[in-house]
Formats: structure tokens, sequence, C-alpha cells
């Protein structure tokens, strides 16, 4: 019979049964693991590793060195740190130097992307085409074909590495963008060599310097080949995390990216968006505030990233807990306090540690405070695909490599618990910022147009609509200061941020059935999806193909005496088990793949919500 999928074999068969008999645990409470393997390889245009051509992703090529900036968020000042002493103030504006284009982005996982095959991909409302042409090597150009304007993704790639166009078969560079090839210009002569006509410098274009880098690929839309040498390299994991192993994730989401970096990186949310107790480890409080709190400007201004430390131990669980005994001395209702005054002395906490890299990448993990070790990391890369979207690719280091449809299994789940919050958020904030912008530009004069210019503007938008007063938010604000000053600055944005607005599309929130729809969002870019879905399939296939020969086959028997191997079948007590496992495989099968499609329902969101006030916040 059909398996379900070679990796559902063995213990695989024995976890989708768990997960099925568990899912209330898995479906809300389940804070997603995920992971990020570490390969250097360099590829497309940009030249190979090996000893007289450093890796890109290995080398400093004339960048200059760390800054280290202490930020008080209450007057927003920046003051530089060097070996923790704290020195005058710096007299330049923060993000002064940030530049939008002059970043690597993170676009698909290197898993997801098929040998020799063209694959579209979006960032900031251009298109681009990129295609795997070796195994360590991809190439990357816009997604339009100089002839006519016809994607070239829907085209095909050469046995040689080149972009076909499928309209009329002109073929590209891909690490170049020259045209190589117009076959209607081609002319076979007398001798029968064939030439060609000189082929029009029009008919070329640029190539899009691509790598693959920790097991994803990263594109330099900002310029050519010199410029992306010069550019803050891609987030590398660090050394001390070698050792972890990897699972990953990716899934679309119709959220704007400054909205889903921001929701990523506050931790006070997941106690109640995902009733997630986990998140308290990297929440601060009054009674507990963080232990160091870094900006990091470097690489001249070009990059910015946010750094912090806290004991990873319950805040706000504990004051939960703590208001519990108060309402309710009842020991069985404070089980946890209970337990702590029962047990042997608690072991050190380690430290719970945040990275934020401006402008797409986050790191949470928890640190040995006397080791130095860490046994587990999620990282978080977002694409930003345009305004208003945004492609989600999430990873964690553990110590064992979970299959990816469970990792697909439990991350669709706890995604879907907030990702409709953040589109009724969108909806708010884009308007706002719609709003501040048209305001600015008609006050000095700005056309739409003019990029340089636009530019310029720097917002308030989300520091004059948010109230960010708890200990926790000190991140937050510091965050969304970012986003205010320097998101003007986003290729394309502040025109189709406009239009967007001017076109009604702000108006209204979008159903939860599309915001959610997990078919377009996971299962159409992910090929491990399909790859389940499928085998699902053919599961529930096979299982009724077996229950129709079993029948038959007791059908026939009723007129002879069977005998042997045939003789056992026939039996009723053993087709009444095999009908059953049969049914609960074809069962099991149909769950798994209903789990790649629009779930999460209002039914699901109310059953969530019911949690709040007996596991995280009690009501009083």
């Amino acid at each position: 019979m059909t398996c379900i999928s070679r990796e559902m074999s063995g213990v695989g068969g024995i976890l989708v049964v768990l997960l099925f008999l568990f899912r209330d645990v898995f479906d809300s409470s389940c804070f997603c693991v995920f992971a990020f393997h570490s390969t250097n390889k360099v590829i497309g245009n940009i030249p190979k590793a090996s000893s007289s051509t450093p890796s890109l992703a290995t080398t400093s090529i004339h960048r200059s060195s760390t800054t280290l900036l202490s930020v008080d968020l209450d007057t927003n000042s920046v003051r530089t740190t060097t070996n923790n002493d704290i020195q005058p103030s710096s007299t330049s504006s923060p993000f002064e130097n940030f530049d939008y284009e002059d970043q690597w982005y993170p676009c698909i996982w290197e898993r997801d992307l098929e040998l020799l095959e063209p694959t579209k991909v979006t960032i900031f409302d251009v298109d681009y085409v990129i295609a795997r042409i070796s195994n360590d090597e991809v190439v990357a150009m816009p997604d339009s074909c100089t002839h006519k304007g016809a994607a070239l993704s829907e085209g095909r790639v050469t046995a040689s590495g080149n972009f076909q166009c499928a309209y009329h078969g002109w073929s590209f560079n891909g690490k170049t963008g020259d045209c190589i090839e117009i076959p209607q210009i081609i002319q076979t002569k007398d001798d029968g060599k064939q030439t060609s006509a000189t082929i029009p410098s029009r008919a070329c274009t640029t190539a899009v310097p691509a790598q693959i880098h920790d097991g994803m690929v990263w594109l330099f839309p900002g310029g050519g080949l010199e410029k992306a040498l010069m550019a803050p390299p891609p987030p590398s994991r660090p050394a001390e995390l070698d050792h972890l192993k990897l699972s990953t994730v990716v899934r679309d989401m119709p959220v704007d990216f400054p909205i889903l970096i921001s929701n990523i990186c506050d931790p006070d949310h997941g106690l109640f968006a995902h009733q997630s107790t986990n998140f308290d480890m990297y929440t601060a409080s009054l009674d507990c505030p963080f232990e160091s709190f870094v900006s990091e400007e470097t690489d001249g201004g070009k990059g910015w990233s946010l750094r912090t430390k806290i004991d990873s131990k319950d805040k706000i669980i504990e004051i939960d807990q703590s208001l519990r005994q108060r309402l309710d001395p009842n020991p069985k209702l404070n089980k946890k306090s209970n337990r702590k005054d029962d047990a042997k002395p608690a072991p050190t906490t380690p430290w719970a540690t945040f990275h934020f890299q401006a402008p797409v990448f986050a790191r949470m993990n928890r640190i040995d405070k006397e080791t130095g070790e860490s046994k587990f990391a999620t990282l978080f890369y977002v694409c930003p695909v345009g305004v208003g979207r945004s492609r989600f690719m999430a990873a964690s280091l553990s110590g064992m490599q979970l299959p990816r449809w469970m990792m697909h299994y439990t991350f669709s789940n706890f995604v879907d618990q907030d990702t409709y919050l953040l589109a009724t958020q969108q909806r708010n904030i884009l308007s706002k910022e719609a709003e501040e912008l048209r305001a600015l530009m008609k006050e000095k004069g700005i056309n739409r147009d003019d990029t340089e210019k636009v530019k310029g503007l720097k917002l308030y938008t989300r520091r004059n609509n948010f109230c960010l007063p708890s200990p926790t938010d000190k991140i937050s604000s510091k965050i969304e200061q970012f986003w205010d000053i320097t998101l003007s600055r986003c290729p394309n944005r502040v025109k189709h941020l406009l239009n967007l607005d001017e076109s009604g599309e702000l108006l209204q929130t979008p159903s939860r059935e599309v915001v959610l729809d997990r078919k377009t969002q996971n299962l159409d870019i992910c090929k491990d999806s399909r790859g389940v879905v499928r085998n699902c399939y053919r599961t529930k296939r096979a299982t009724r193909i077996i229950s129709i020969v079993l029948a038959l086959g007791k059908f026939a028997s009723l007129g002879s005496k069977p005998s042997g191997l045939l003789k056992f079948f026939m039996k009723n007590s053993s087709l009444v088990s095999m009908f059953a496992a049969l049914f609960l495989v074809s069962s099991l099968a149909n769950r798994l793949e209903k789990e790649y499609y629009f779930k999460y329902t209002d039914d699901f969101r109310r059953r969530d919500l019911k949690k709040i006030p007996t596991k995280i916040w009690i009501d009083k």
C-alpha cells in the first residue's frame, strides 16, 4: 500500500497519529521550532569562493568598523558605547545612512528551488526570475523579456543555463543579463553555417546579484556586483550554533513587511495571541527589566541591529499566578506555585536573547549563563514582496531535524492565530501612513515620482498612533521609530502605497478566508507541502482500492472454501480489523491533507480565546 510520504514511515507514521490525537496541543500551544542550516555558497554572478577569491559570505570588503550605540528610548538619544563606557551623544540623527537599496534580501529557501526551473520572486513590488543552474549556483534577472515584456518565469531554462522566453524564444544569459540569441534573426548561409544579425543593445538587460547563503537564496536588487560586494552581508548564524540542526518553513502573507517584522519582535503578543507561555521568557516587566538593551550601527550606518538580553523566566505568568493565589487560594488552581514550593532549588535560568538585524531578520535564543552554550534558536526572515505583502520564512536550530510536513503543520496553526489581527492593523496603519505622506508631500511641493525628494521624508505615523508603555515595548518603540524614519526610502513604496490608498483597497480588511488561505500561501509555493498532499491523495485512493479488493474477495469466497493465506484474510474477524485499519489510515491522510487549506474559522478563534483566562491571565 502506498505510504503517505517517505518521511512518514516508521516513527514518522506514529507521529502523524500523535499529531491528530493531540491536535489541541499542536494547534495552539506549540511554539513552533524552526531551524537553520549554514552553508556559504557563492553563486550567480558573484565570484565562486576559492583560495584566490574569498567567499562573499565570509569576507569583509572595505567594511567600516562596528559602532555600538546605547539608546535611551524615553528621550530617543543615541550614545556611542566602547567597552561598556558611555560616551557623549552623537550629533547625527539615528538611521541617517540606512539605505534599503544597499541590502541583501532573502527570497526563497534553497530546497524550494528546482534545478533548471525558472521561478518568480518579488521584492519591493518588482518581479525577478531566478534559477538554479547547478547545485551551488543560482542566477537572477528582472522577470521581463526585453522583446515585448512577457514574463521570463513563464518560460524555461536551457541546458546551458540560459533563460528562454516562451513567447518568441529569445534567450538571456542569467549571469550578465545579455540577450544571446534571437531565433528570428539567425540566417543559414549557402555552406550550411548559421550566422546571426547583430543583437540590438536594447535587447540586453542587467543581471541581479544572487547567492545561496545559509540554505537560502538572497538577491541584491539595489545595484550591480560591485555595489553588492560593498554592501553589508546577509545575516549568518553564530558559530556557537553550528552544531544545531535545521528545520524550515515558508508562507506568503498579505501583510506589510514592517508590520510582520514588528509582530515577530514583540514577545508580549505571544501570551495572548498564541496563548503560549514560552514567549514570557523573552518579555520584560517592571520587576525584571532588560539586562542589556543595545542598538548596533554597522558598516558606516548602512546596517542597523538591536540586541536585548534578559533572564529566561516567567514574568507576566508569575504575576498571574500571584493574582490567582490571592483571588482563590485553592491549591488545585495553583499547581504551578505549589510545585515551586515543594521542588528542589531551580537551576540557574539561562539568558533569553533577541537580535533584530534591519530590515528583515530576527533571532531569538536562550544561552546558558555559565557555559555560553545554546541548545535552541529560532530565526525569522521576511522577504518584502511589496506594500501589504510579505514572504515569511522561519527556521529553528535544535538538537534534531523535524520533517518539514510536521513543521508546516504546527507553523500554519501557529501563525493563523494572529495573522488576521495583523491584517486588521494593516488597514489602519497604512491608511494613516498614506495620509501623512500625502500631507507632507503637499506641504513641501514634492511629486510622488520625485524619488530623491521622497526619500528625505521622515514620518511619525507609528510613534503618533501607537501607545507603548510596556517594558517590553522598548523594543517596539525603537523599531517603530526605525520604520517611521526610513520607510520612505523603500524602493517603490510611496508610489504603490498612495496608489493602494486612492484605489480604496485599504478601506476594508479582506475576509478571514482570504487572509488565512493556506493553499495560495504555502501549498502553491512549497514542493514539500505539495508532495505531502499528493501522497495523502494516493494513500486515500490505495485504501479504497484495497477495501474493494477485500470486499470482492469475501464475496467470491462465499461459494468456495479458501485455503492458506486467503483463508486467514477472509475470516470475518480479520476483515473487520483490516477495514478498521484502512479506515483509520484513510482518515488520518484526509485530516493531514486538509491542513494545507483554509482552516482557522471564527470557531477556532473563539476556542483559543477561551484559554486566556484559564492559562494566561485570570479574569478579575
